[in-house]
């Protein structure tokens, strides 16, 4: 008197063990794709990303190299200045009292 009336199943996937054992030799289960050999960005591009950011790099470091040289000469010189005229002032106060 009753009709089974519930539809089929669909096939469900396999449920994936979630285990450290599993997930590590998960790896040599799964035979990954080999890499395309010898293919670099340069090739394709015409140039070397990394090699023009390490060239923008090192001009940058070039030019704070050089403001800091820079400045340290005009420091040096202005304290060269700044002893010259104490030596100056001290000499003319100990030709004051002499």
């Amino acid at each position: 008197m009753f009709i089974d009336m519930q539809p089929p199943l669909p096939q469900l996937p396999r449920i994936q063990a979630q285990t450290v054992g599993a997930l590590r030799r998960q790896d040599s289960i799964n035979t990954r794709l080999p890499g395309i050999p010898n293919l670099m960005s340069n090739e394709l591009l015409g140039y070397s990303p990394a090699q023009l950011e390490a060239e923008r790099i090192a001009a940058a470091m070039r030019i704070a190299f050089e403001i800091t040289r820079r400045q340290q000469i005009i420091a040096a010189q202005n304290a060269r200045a700044r002893d010259q005229a104490y030596q100056r002032l001290a000499e003319r106060r100990r030709a004051w009292w002499r």
